[in-house]
């Protein structure tokens, strides 16, 4: 089952692209899966603050009429004069601003999450990085991602959030409507919130690729993937199940690699701020850009022990698409390297496969036949075809290389006899320039005397 060997072979794919280390190259995949790892779309539980001040109210009213009754006012009432509106609004003012600039800057990390999920699949694809090229080349693709996900998001809160409020007008504010609307409210954000994983899920590992390869938009890659799906439906609930178990087994093991990263961090740091804080005011604003350069090397320890995790994962999802469709294959290259040395054959179409058998479509080289089919063709290595070939092409080069040599060596000599011709005859000019010069000499030295 595809599924189930293509769990091998991306450990083979990753670790050919992660090994030997390259720090520059590791760091800037880091920076992508940043983006990619972690950002979810998931439509929170509505919650109820009214709930929480009914239990909270008979709590506090029944000690109240007693004694400290007539105490309390003369304490609270010197101090409400103190809140004034203007203090009011401005703490209003502070609140909604926080609460504004939390909603932009998750907007623009869900953005730039999209877009970091074509840079890291072209990133794959590649085995180079190159974060502005692949952004610019992949940048409304990841706006388009962006909004589709933020539409799923928004129907997951719709289907939520509707049959709530209206379970609750239904009920009433009663004790046991309220529990019996928190638990309703409850199973039905669980069911939303698993299919809203899948689609997701789907989206980036599947549909993404598909819109990378053959310049799709979101819903037509999804119309590209879906007879995919249908055909091959099995592998990839075989997929789903096996990606969320290994993705909690190998979550927990990161999460003691990131607390032990995390703690080495933290002990120099709390030493080196606790011994700035002893300077006072400028040992305070010392402290500060430490700390931020603390948090952004905490940030960089998660998302490099992250980034082979999702490059693991991501690769594991492009080896099963091309295994279901060979048209859809983005990265023959890689296939044919880990499966060309364990009898499988590279897998896409019209490769050709290992020693196992063809690679034909849909990775039909896993399971080939190894028994010879023609007994003139040695099957069992390539070495004499390969040296027959190298052969031949040492044969054409060497008559190439002759003719050519032969050729220029003509063509030198004719030149030097040319040369030589030229010089013949200006030396027999400059000997007749010679004699003539000589007699009139001696007509001279004749008259003379």
């Amino acid at each position: 089952m595809d599924a189930v060997d293509n769990l091998g072979d991306a450990i083979d794919v990753t670790r050919d692209l992660l090994l030997p280390i390259r720090p520059w190259f590791w760091l800037k995949l880091a920076i992508v899966v940043f983006f990619v790892a972690g950002l979810g779309f998931g439509g929170g539980m509505p919650t109820d603050p009214t709930f929480v001040s009914e239990f909270e109210d008979p709590a506090v009213e029944e000690p109240t009429p007693e004694e400290p009754f007539p105490a309390d006012p003369a304490v609270e009432d010197p101090a409400e004069p103190e809140l004034a509106e203007e203090d009011v609004l401005l703490i209003l003012l502070v609140v909604v601003g926080f609460f504004l600039l939390f909603i932009a800057l998750w907007f623009l990390y869900a953005l730039l999450g999209g877009i970091a999920e074509f840079v890291f699949i072209e990133s794959l694809r590649t085995q180079e990085v190159s974060i502005r090229q692949y952004t610019r080349r992949h940048f409304w693709r990841g706006v388009r991602l962006f909004g589709f996900r933020l539409g799923v998001g928004i129907i997951a809160a719709i289907l939520v959030g509707v049959p709530t409020i209206l379970l609750f007008f239904l009920v009433g504010a009663t004790d046991g409507g309220l529990i019996a609307l928190i638990g309703v409210a409850f199973l039905l954000s669980i069911a939303v919130t698993f299919v809203q994983a899948i689609v997701n899920r789907f989206t980036s590992e599947f549909v993404a690729p598909i819109m990378l390869l053959e310049s799709r938009g979101v819903l037509s890659g999804w119309r590209r993937f879906w007879p995919t799906f249908r055909t091959n439906w099995k592998e990839y609930v075989v997929y789903l199940l096996l990606v969320w178990v290994l993705q909690l087994v190998i979550n927990i093991a990161a999460v003691f690699v990131i607390g032990f990263g995390l703690v080495l961090l933290a002990i120099p740091v709390f030493v080196l701020v606790l011994l700035l804080t002893l300077l006072g005011g400028i040992g305070l604003i010392l402290a500060i850009p430490i700390v931020l350069l603390a948090a952004l090397l905490a940030l960089l320890i998660v998302a490099v022990v992250q980034m082979p995790i999702r490059t693991y994962f991501q690769y594991y999802a492009l080896l099963l698409l091309g295994d279901t469709n060979a048209d859809l294959d983005l990265i023959p290259e890689q296939r044919a390297a880990v499966r060309s040395g364990d009898g499988r054959g590279p897998g896409p179409a019209g490769g050709a496969g290992g020693p196992g058998g063809p690679g034909g479509a849909g990775g039909a080289g896993r399971t080939g036949d190894t028994t010879d089919t023609d007994p003139d063709v040695d099957t069992e290595n390539g070495w004499d075809s390969q040296r027959d070939e190298r052969a031949d092409d040492r044969e054409s080069r060497g008559a190439e290389d002759g003719d050519s040599f032969w050729d220029d060596r003509t063509d030198s000599l004719a030149d030097s006899d040319a040369d030589t011709a030229d010089r013949d005859v200006w030396e027999r000019e400059e000997t007749d320039d010679e004699d003539d010069e000589d007699d009139e000499r001696d007509e001279d030295d004749g008259r003379g005397w």
